[in-house]
Formats: structure tokens, C-alpha cells, sequence
């Protein structure tokens, strides 16, 4: 039979399972990516379900008791699961291809009833949402057990994405004003750069050029509206009728006024709170702003996505288990709400997509006007 093969990522997740279970607490960390020693969860088990109806759950202790459907079917000594979440923190040290097998460490997870890593729990994930990657059952300083999904992120080596860019679901429409013409569009869509891909020369989009270009000639970008009306109408659920407008004006930023460069959520506070682009009108316009980027963040965090309807619904109710690149694991949990979105907010950068892929940043003319679309993409900023 062949190994199963997984990238940095799906073992992180694998890795999470054994610490989780080897340390039996869950610490929360703070601003700074720290673990704070004495704010943490008591895990009290890992509930698995790969095949619907039954459902696994693996009991902490000096010795891992697990239950298939409430009836024991094994014990594995939690010294057994010390040794293969070390092993895999070498592996996970020391890889350097897109994706590795271990022998060793499936036949260990094979031992203990687990032959697909990456399904959590059926019954519990619909409970707990969609994007859950580990179930778990904890109890909290005041003695609460409650059942929590986690979505597991990893900081080895590339920072996970909050929001993927989706084609004309996360595409944002602007307006090019000022002395755009026909050359001028033609010019723009015609900025490339020459890169050198897998031994091939490519030529991408030069999203830089072609924004300061824009620049030069002195054009400007007005927001007209979603490319697709339910990216609209989940905006709107997230945070108001303004709400598409406060994205628009992050993106706004990050492209036309910062050029793509490195653009923070407070760097987009700062924007939107000097142009005041949804009209508020009133002071303390930085908390205002502050406030709506966490709510989207949070919103997109706990399930959703903007090219499928949403109903307002959290989906995820435990909040974010990270790999720190020196093995530790801490978790920012989301039922601790406003410190979570003080997280989502420091933690998240606005980035660029494949344009090609998503057909954005090319200028297009409808009658005598021209227009522009920015994809949306989020990511985390996690390394230290």
C-alpha cells in the first residue's frame, strides 16, 4: 500500500493532535504570540470521525483510553504519543519538499484507528462548522466542558490564508477616472514583468507598474460596486450597507495607494478612518473602522465565504490553533471574542493574487467609461 503523502500544513494538523494530547492543556497566547502559562484549557479528549457514525474520541491521561461510539477499544500509554509528536516536529523541521510520507508514524496513527487524518469528526463538524479541522473536548477555568472546533494554522513556513481569492466572488469593481483613454487602457494591460518559473521564463502582471502608471498618468479609482451580487449581500450581513464600501477602501489602499506593497490592518484603519469612506461623519472614526475590519475578519474566520450564501451563523466556535516554528501550540480562541478580534486584526495582511487567475487588475471599457477589478485575499502575518 502506498504512504500517505501530506505538506507542511496536514501533518501540522497531525502534530496538533498528538500535543494536544501529550500535554492535555491548551494554552491561549497573547498579543504578542506568547503563551500565557496560566490561561489555557483543560483537554479532556480529541473526537474523531472518519466514517460517519463512528465516532472515536481519545481521553487524556497517563494512559489515552479510546472509545469507538462510547465502548473502549484501546489503550495506548501518552508516552507513545510524546515519541511521534517528536518525531514529526524532526520531520516537520527538517523538510524541505512540498510534501513527505512517514512510515513510522502511520502505522502508529493506523494503530490507533486513524486511517485519514484530515477528517476531524462528521456529526461534531456540523455542529461546530465546515472549515473545523480538530475537534475537542475541554473544560475551562470555571469547571465548563463544552465540545469547541479549531481551525489549525501552521507558522513553519509560509503563513496561512484568512480569505482566498475566489474569481469574480472576491472581485471588486472600481472606475478609473481622470485621463484614461483607449491608449492609455491598452498601455496599462500591456505591463508585465519577466519571471522565471520551474526553469521557465513567464511573464505576470507587474500589479506595482501597472498601479503607478495609474499614478503618472493621473487617474484615480472610484468604487462602483461587488462583481457578484452575494459577495455584496454577505458583506452587507457581515456589517452593514457600508460594508462593501470599507473593503473596497481596503483595497483601495492596499493597491492604488500602497502600490501592493506590505499593508497591515491598521495601516487600512488609517485609511479609511482619514477618508471616511462610509460617511460616518462623527469622531473617533480609527475605533469605528477598527471595529468593522474585526467584525469582517471574524466573520469570514467563522465561516463566511462571499460567493456562497451565508446566514450570519458562526460556524467555527472554538477559534485558531497555531504551530509556532518552535513546536509550541497555542490557540486564540474565539469564544473569547473581543480578544480574538484584537488577534484577526494585528495578525492580517491584504495581499495579491494571481491576477490571471482571477481576471483582475485589466482595465475594460463599458460605453465611454473604463473600469478596474481588485481581488480581495487575506493572510496571516504569524512568523516570530
Amino acid at each position: 500500500m502506498a504512504l500517505l503523502s501530506y505538506n507542511n500544513g496536514e501533518w501540522a494538523e497531525v502534530y496538533i493532535f498528538f500535543k494536544v494530547i501529550a500535554d492535555r492543556k491548551l494554552y491561549t497566547a497573547d498579543a504578542a504570540f506568547n503563551p500565557i502559562k496560566n490561561i489555557y484549557l483543560d483537554v479532556l479528549s480529541v473526537i474523531r470521525e472518519e466514517i460517519e457514525g463512528q465516532v472515536y474520541k481519545y481521553k487524556t491521561g497517563d494512559f489515552v483510553t479510546i472509545l469507538l461510539n462510547h465502548e473502549p477499544v484501546g489503550t495506548v500509554r501518552v508516552d507513545e504519543f510524546i515519541k511521534y509528536k517528536n518525531l514529526l516536529w524532526k520531520l516537520l523541521e527538517e523538510n524541505t519538499q512540498t510534501t513527505f510520507s512517514s512510515e513510522e508514524i502511520e502505522k502508529f496513527l493506523n494503530s490507533i484507528h486513524i486511517f485519514n487524518p484530515k477528517s476531524p469528526a462528521h456529526i461534531v463538524s456540523k455542529f461546530c462548522g465546515g472549515t473545523v479541522d480538530i475537534v475537542i473536548e475541554t473544560k475551562d477555568r470555571s469547571g465548563i466542558n463544552r465540545i469547541l472546533g479549531f481551525s489549525c494554522k501552521s507558522d513553519l513556513r509560509t503563513a496561512a490564508t484568512l480569505l482566498n481569492a475566489s474569481g469574480e466572488n472576491t472581485n471588486f469593481i472600481y472606475e478609473v477616472t481622470g485621463s484614461m483613454d483607449d491608449n492609455k487602457m491598452d498601455h496599462f494591460n500591456s505591463i508585465f514583468k519577466k519571471v522565471k518559473r520551474k526553469g521557465e521564463t513567464c511573464f505576470d502582471i507587474a500589479t506595482t507598474d501597472r498601479m503607478q502608471y495609474l499614478h503618472d498618468i493621473g487617474c484615480d479609482l472610484n468604487f462602483v460596486g461587488n462583481a457578484k451580487n452575494q459577495a455584496r449581500t454577505n458583506l452587507i450581513k457581515c456589517g452593514g450597507k457600508e460594508m462593501p464600501d470599507i473593503v473596497a477602501g481596503m483595497l483601495k489602499k492596499y493597491y492604488f495607494k500602497n502600490l501592493s506593497g506590505l499593508t497591515s490592518m491598521e495601516d487600512c484603519v488609517e485609511y479609511l478612518a482619514e477618508n471616511d469612506v462610509a460617511g460616518y461623519g462623527f469622531e473617533d472614526l480609527k475605533d469605528t473602522y477598527r471595529g468593522k475590519i474585526a467584525q469582517l475578519l471574524l466573520c469570514t474566520f467563522t465561516g463566511m465565504r462571499l460567493g456562497s450564501p451565508w446566514n450570519g451563523r458562526q460556524e467555527v466556535n472554538g477559534g485558531y490553533i497555531v504551530v509556532k516554528n518552535n513546536g509550541d501550540v497555542v490557540a486564540f480562541h474565539s469564544t473569547i471574542a473581543d480578544e480574538f478580534k484584537d488577534f484577526l486584526v494585528a495578525k492580517m495582511i491584504m495581499e495579491s493574487p494571481s491576477h490571471s487567475r482571477h481576471k483582475d487588475m485589466v482595465i475594460y471599457k463599458e460605453g465611454d467609461k473604463y473600469f478596474l477589478k481588485l481581488a480581495l485575499q487575506l493572510r496571516f502575518s504569524l512568523s516570530r
